[in-house]
């Protein structure tokens, strides 16, 4: 029998339908209209536009404190400046109130040229103090410098208490090493930081060092150039080398029966070729040993993890015994790359030389796959230039960045460029010699012998 009711039910379930669409339309908020974000000299009060304007007529706002009013604890304001022509100089200016509704500039940095179309220039105020961001060009990469300045006591300047720089390294390339320098200005203390990608895990360096304390720097007599704190930003080694030796036995007795006149003057270890604890240890003529980081006669002696546990002497370096005697030598090993470092530092600059080695195939000796170099040379009148080139030996890649100030004014060049590719150059019998990386001017190795190995 049929249901007289059935021919209704079609109805009533559109009847539900449209109700609970008409409440679902109901109950949904309207869209929102975007709202363009007013440019950052429209977030400043009225009156500190006005002193900006009146004291920088020929300058724009390009940054403020975040875009918002003093927050708690901070009663001033950070604006920073650039000219309309897209020069890219910055200024910083500090403004504070002067009354009610009205703002005075009470301070000014020096003009800041990060040096480049990407580079940038920040700066926030915190409670814990003003922080200056400046992102700058090195070479194929970039550092973020931070500076930190704390307001003086009464009338006194704000004061730079701190700095970090930051550069992260290239992804894909062995060649590349990021790192990261914090130092505290008021006590010297320095840290430094790496991650390194060691195969499938991440390894965490951390290294503590001080460095000399310098006289008070005021916020406006700052040049918030790379070259200011070169000798507390200088990216190092992050591993902390101990000369007295925590090396295994195995590794001493191995180096004592090839070097039996040679002294462990700094050492590290890390992965090269294999999951294992592979050794780099640099050696100096014993009676050497006085003079820390004397290059000439030094030796860079590779020592290779064994699948028993013990470690092989596999490849050593010819001896440092070029013109630079009292060059510093580092080594490192991440990233499945020995870093070798000389750094001279004399009182007119530095120059300081990374040689970077890999197993290019994995069977084949550790061969020479980067160099990288960096000299910075000052003069009297405050004039600077720093050079760095870097040059990536399988692709044949180069760059090389000059960067300084000369009269006052920054000057800075870059040039690319690729090299053919170059013959293989490998750690044994290597000098560390720039100038020498041609097979036919390398020299046969000059190792000398007679007293023991130190470092066990």
């Amino acid at each position: 029998m049929t249901d007289p009711l059935s021919p209704r039910r079609p109805a009533r379930a559109l009847l539900l339908l449209g109700l609970a669409a008409i409440l679902a339309a109901c109950t949904t908020p309207p869209p929102v209209a975007a709202v363009a974000k007013p440019p950052p000299e429209r977030r400043l009060p009225d009156a500190a536009r006005l002193a900006l304007a009146q004291r920088f007529p020929e300058l724009r706002v390009v940054a403020d404190n975040g875009g918002l009013l003093p927050t708690p604890g901070v009663d001033e304001l950070a604006v920073v400046l650039a000219r309309a022509d897209g020069t890219g100089e910055f200024t910083i200016a500090l403004l504070a109130p002067d009354g009610p509704d009205a703002w005075r500039v009470a301070d000014v940095s020096r003009p800041i040229v990060p040096g480049c179309a990407k580079c940038s220039v920040s700066a926030d105020l915190a409670p814990h103090g003003l922080y200056v961001r400046v992102i700058r060009a090195d070479g194929a990469d970039f550092v973020n410098f931070t500076y930190q300045f704390a307001p003086g006591a009464g009338s006194e300047p704000w004061r730079l208490v701190g700095v970090t720089a930051y550069k992260p390294a290239r992804p894909g390339d062995p060649a590349s090493h990021g790192f990261s320098a914090t130092v505290d200005l008021l006590s010297g203390q320095r840290t430094d930081i790496t991650d390194d990608d060691a195969g499938d895990t991440l390894v965490h360096r951390e290294h503590q060092s001080t460095v000399p304390l310098r006289p008070a720097i005021a916020f406006g007599e700052f040049s918030f150039t790379a070259e200011a704190l070169d000798a507390e930003t200088r990216a190092l080694p992050p591993v902390a080398f101990d000369p007295a030796g925590t090396l295994p036995a195995a590794a001493v007795d191995a180096l004592r029966e090839r070097f039996p006149r040679m002294t462990v003057q700094s050492q590290c270890s890390g992965a090269l070729r294999g999951e294992g604890r592979d050794i780099a240890a640099v050696l100096v003529p014993a009676d050497r040993a006085a003079r820390p980081g004397a290059a000439a006669d030094a030796v860079v002696a590779v020592l290779l993890a064994q699948p028993d546990g013990g470690v092989r002497l596999a490849e050593v370096s010819g001896a440092m015994a070029h013109d630079c005697p009292t060059c510093g030598v580092q080594v490192q090993i991440a990233r499945r790359v020995l870093s070798v470092q000389t750094t001279d530092v004399s009182a007119t600059g530095s120059v300081s030389t990374d040689y970077q080695f890999a197993f290019r195939p994995k069977d084949a000796p550790l061969r020479l796959v980067a160099l990288r170099s960096e000299t910075l040379v000052r003069a009297a009148d405050n004039a600077s230039n720093r050079t760095v080139a870097s040059t990536n030996l399988i692709s044949g890649d180069r760059v090389e960045v000059v960067d300084g100030v000369v009269n006052g004014r920054h000057r800075r060049s870059e040039q690319k460029w690729r090299l053919p590719p170059p013959a293989p150059v490998g750690l044994a019998d290597f000098t560390f010699d720039p100038a020498r990386l041609d097979d036919d001017a390398r020299p046969a190795p000059a190792v000398a012998a007679g007293a023991p190995v130190s470092g066990s």
